[in-house]
């Protein structure tokens, strides 16, 4: 079975993002956090975290 080296790319970009953007997110973003639920912010923290990492794996190739 062969890795494609893209998909590695782009986890390994997700995963970095996230990991970063999951204990930051409340510092970064403390309004947003204020105003809903602790389950609808860490579902806005993996979206953004996820849309991020795609893009930045997009940008290296």
């Amino acid at each position: 079975m062969m890795i494609n080296r893209s998909f590695i790319t782009t986890l390994l970009c997700v995963g970095l993002v996230a990991a970063v953007m999951l204990p930051l997110g409340p510092l970064l973003f403390p309004y947003v956090r204020a105003e809903v639920t602790p389950v609808e912010f860490q579902a806005l923290e993996a979206v953004v975290s996820a849309a991020l990492g795609f893009g930045l794996s997009g940008l290296l190739g």
